[in-house]
Parts: C-alpha cells; sequence; structure tokens
C-alpha cells in the first residue's frame, strides 16, 4: 500500500510535530531525583614481585599476575553502576598505600582507570611482601575514610620472609567492621619468580639463595620450621588466603574469569548507603527526536513502500 502525496505530508507533519515536543521536553523536563544503594570500595593491588610471575589466564593468553589484576580491576570498574564510588591503593613491603580516595565512577572513569594503567612494580618501596600486615594497614586506612569503603584485596597470597603458623601477626581490630574480598590471582604450580630492577627491567629470576626459606624470628630454630626451601618459587597461596580471610571475616574469590563473579559477592557483603541521584533523560528525549527527523529528511526505502 502506497502513501498519497497529502497522506505523506500530514504524516511528516505530525512526525515534526512529535520531535518539536520531544526537543521540548528534554530541554524544560526537570530532573528525576531517586533514591539508590551504592557501595564505597577500595581496590588494592599487589605490586610486589611475585605479581610478575606470568600464569594469570585471560581469555586465550596467559599473562602476568600483576597485569591480570589491573584487567580485572579495569573490567569491575566498568562494570559498577553509576553512584558507586571507587579508589585505588596499592600494596608492597608491609603496608598498603592509597593512591586515590573514592571517588564516583561514572563522573571519574577516566580518571580511575588512568590512575589504574599506571600501576605497577615500579611503584614498590621494599623487596618483602608481608601481605598479612599489609592487609591490617589497609582496614585501618578504610576506617580513616568516610564513608567506610569496603576493600577489594587482589593478591597471590605469597608472603616473603614466610611466616611461621606460631608467629603469624595479630589483628588488632574488629573482624567484619570493614567488609572485603580477596581476589586471589595467580595458578597452583609454582614458578620461578621474576627479578626486576629498579626501573622495572628484567634480571633473570630469584634463585634459591637469594631468598629466606623460612621465618626470620626462627633464627637458631631450625626444628620448629622444616618448610621446603622453595620460598623462591611462587603460586597462589590459597590457604594462607583462606586463612587471612577467616582471621578479618572477609571473603574470598580465587581467580574469577568475570567481574560480576566480584561484584555478586560484594553486593553480599558490602555495606551500602542511601544516595539521592538525578537521573536526566533529556538524551534519550533528544535522541528520539534526532531519529524522527532522520525519518522525515532521509529518503527511507521502507518509507516508501507504505
Amino acid at each position: 500500500m502506497k502513501l498519497t502525496h497529502q497522506s505523506r505530508i500530514m504524516l511528516s507533519s505530525a512526525t515534526m510535530v512529535v520531535a518539536l515536543l520531544l526537543l521540548m521536553a528534554a530541554l524544560w523536563l526537570p530532573k528525576v531525583e531517586r533514591t539508590i544503594k551504592v557501595m564505597d570500595l577500595l581496590f588494592v593491588i599487589d605490586i610486589t614481585q611475585s605479581m610478575n610471575v606470568q600464569d594469570a589466564p585471560l581469555a586465550d593468553d596467559t599473562i602476568t599476575r600483576i597485569e591480570w589484576a589491573k584487567a580485572y580491576t579495569h573490567d569491575t570498574l566498568a562494570a559498577l553502576p553509576c553512584g558507586t564510588h571507587a579508589g585505588l591503593a596499592v600494596f608492597s613491603e608491609s603496608r598498603s598505600l592509597i593512591l586515590m580516595n573514592p571517588v564516583e565512577v561514572c563522573q571519574n572513569y577516566h580518571d580511575i582507570t588512568q590512575m589504574l594503567t599506571q600501576i605497577d612494580g615500579t611503584m614498590s618501596w621494599a623487596q618483602s611482601s608481608e601481605v598479612s600486615k599489609a592487609v591490617f594497614t589497609a582496614i585501618k586506612s578504610a576506617n580513616l575514610i568516610k564513608p567506610e569503603p569496603s576493600i577489594v584485596f587482589v593478591t597471590d597470597g605469597h608472603e616473603a620472609p614466610p611466616i611461621h603458623d606460631t608467629l603469624f601477626p595479630k589483628f588488632r581490630g574488629e573482624p567484619g567492621a570493614i567488609s572485603g574480598v580477596f581476589v586471589g590471582v595467580g595458578g597452583e604450580d609454582l614458578l620461578p619468580i621474576p627479578r626486576r630492577d629498579a626501573e622495572g627491567k628484567s634480571i633473570g629470576f630469584w634463585g634459591v639463595n637469594d631468598v629466606l626459606h623460612r621465618d626470620v624470628y626462627l633464627s637458631g630454630r631450625a626444628d620448629l620450621d622444616q618448610r621446603p626451601r622453595t620460598e623462591h618459587l611462587s603460586s597462589q597461596k590459597k590457604p594462607h588466603l583462606e586463612g587471612l580471610a577467616a582471621m578479618v571475616d572477609f571473603d574470598y574469590i580465587a581467580s574469577p574469569e568475570k567481574s560480576k563473579t566480584l561484584i555478586k559477592t560484594l553486593r553480599k557483603t558490602a555495606k551500602t548507603r542511601d544516595q539521592q541521584v538525578n537521573y536526566d533523560f533529556s538524551p534519550w528525549l533528544a535522541g528520539s527526536a534526532l531519529f524522527l527527523l532522520m525519518l522525515v529528511y532521509m529518503p527511507l526505502q521502507f518509507g516508501r513502500r507504505l
């Protein structure tokens, strides 16, 4: 069925009137206020040298643990809903250092991701890796931020030098007061740890005689620590992270494939707060008006055949 010339004129006129009304609504329609539940998060990324081990699968490739940690954090930031606040921190030696306090992820997405791309092992200020103490300092730092963020601690769990079970650091805080999730990275097989200089250049691998193989506080007490001399090799320390998670009342997910696994866990455990947000429908209204105008002025084939 074909439209007559007069019918096409009337249809075009009606379409232009609707487009005009949509444009007027886009200009003058007030924003709609709505209360939503939002999360405050602090991502802490392990930058110690064991994170340079290349055993983290991503798509069809195998990359270093720190590259995986950054890629997974990036994907998670992109998947978080607007209104969520996220910050960045790094861990080296026995401390977690905050680089950026939590900010709204949509308005500040470019700034957060640019900061994330700059994180690497050259930022490390020591060669030791005291994961447990770094978690404790991250919790202390989170307590100083208002509102208090939940912690996402991305690490392989490798303690260097190792800690004997009887000398494990004591957590002085209240378990669960700050919620959090350990995201484990790395494979199960022990692999050599790449050794790098202060500029990040590869200088081989850590050898068996280059590292400590037992707790330094057990000097002269070899009978108390009979562990094998494998501290120059690294894997994801799942039992250690599970024990640490139980101590501070965190969750633990090992090598998740998708960001939604972490987000689903956070929604169950992270503290939320109410926040007023203004929804702006102007882009949608203006886009609809533009589409209608295109139908009027562009000679679409299906329009001719009506």
